[in-house]
């Protein structure tokens, strides 16, 4: 199966890797003396949990902060924040669209999915202050700074978070493609993606100002974009029966090839009926020119990222960046391999 391995030849992507697996183990083991005492048993750590097919977007954010210059301690503290809200959306997530994706693993029962990801947000936030105070105590941030990462822990997916809110009880799907890539998948995934440097941005680590700075933030913002134009490819049948805003689905409403788009509404009103499944993830095969032309985009836009990242700083050659590319349409047209591979931030 394809995947991103090639990175870790890269040595600031090795280093990367490392760290995350110390912010994992470090996120476990938090978990685990919060529990004593709770009645609730925190089961080990599966091995594959730290390993970079489960992580490689949150090492790729640590790649981030290395290549701009974050100081150690402050990285790494960054660094587990970024955890904590990758556990947050996560979740959110869960609950939204009725799955169970696990950060956590207890003997809660299996089929308690809504109540696991609620616990999972409540145990997120106690391991979230545990890391401020420490690092106040290790005087790696002040007080102020402190009070700062609080405010910023919520004001940065809030963005998001709202888009999802008014997406909950199903919209029309009018927009024009473009509108939903540049508005609607900006604000959801983009800015998501942006969400990790908000706390170095906040306390002033980093400066805007910067053109390295400003090339990974928007480099990050495309990748965003980018990947959310290729899960509406593997979401489009479930995207369809909540009524969410799809790219695909409006490159189709929205086309000229009045063949898909019959196919789509026909589609539409058996899903309504509850006669279709919503894991579908090959429905968009059924729309082979609008699919082509959405992967296109998407792909396009990933490669605007990748340089932009690069001259922020991240070591991706033009052959790299093809590389990164072919992966990523390799999967996203193996929807199997895609579930196995997908990481939630």
């Amino acid at each position: 199966m394809p995947d991103f391995r090639f990175l870790l030849e890269l040595g600031v992507f090795h280093k990367a890797l490392a760290e995350q697996k110390q912010v994992v183990q470090s996120f476990w083991e938090n978990a685990a003396q919060l529990l004593v005492n709770s009645g609730i048993q925190l089961k080990p750590m599966p091995v594959q949990w730290s390993s970079f097919r489960r992580n490689y977007f949150s090492v790729f954010f640590i790649v981030c902060f290395r290549v701009l210059g974050i100081a150690d301690d402050r990285r790494r503290l960054f660094a587990r924040l970024n955890h904590c809200l990758r556990a947050w959306v996560t979740c959110c997530d869960n609950l939204l669209d009725n799955e169970l994706k696990e950060l956590i693993l207890t003997d809660l029962p299996q089929e308690a999915k809504i109540f696991k990801s609620v616990h999972t947000l409540m145990l997120t936030d106690r391991i979230f202050f545990r890391y401020l105070m420490e690092a106040v105590a290790g005087r790696v941030i002040t007080a102020v700074e402190m009070r700062q990462l609080l405010e910023i822990s919520l004001s940065a997916i809030s963005p998001s978070g709202r888009e999802e809110a008014q997406e909950e009880s199903g919209v029309d799907l009018d927009l024009p493609p473009d509108k939903v890539a540049d508005q609607i998948h900006h604000t959801k995934t983009g800015r998501l993606f942006t969400s990790p440097l908000q706390a170095p941005l906040r306390l002033g680590d980093l400066d805007l100002q910067s053109e390295a700075v400003r090339c990974v933030h928007d480099g990050l913002l495309s990748l965003g974009i980018s990947c959310q134009i290729l899960d509406d490819l593997n979401d489009l049948a479930m995207d369809l029966c909540n009524r969410k805003y799809n790219y695909l689905a409006s490159l189709i409403l929205h086309g000229d090839d009045q063949q898909e788009k019959r196919r789509l509404e026909a589609f539409v009103g058996t899903s309504r009926s509850n006669q279709t499944p919503l894991c579908d993830t090959a429905l968009y095969k059924q729309f082979p020119n609008a699919a082509r032309f959405a992967r296109d985009e998407a792909l396009r836009r990933l490669d605007n990222a990748l340089a932009l990242l690069c001259r922020g700083g991240v070591p991706l050659n033009r052959t790299g960046r093809r590389t990164f590319v072919n992966v990523l349409k390799s999967l996203y047209t193996n929807p199997e391999a895609l579930l196995k591979i997908r990481d939630p931030l």
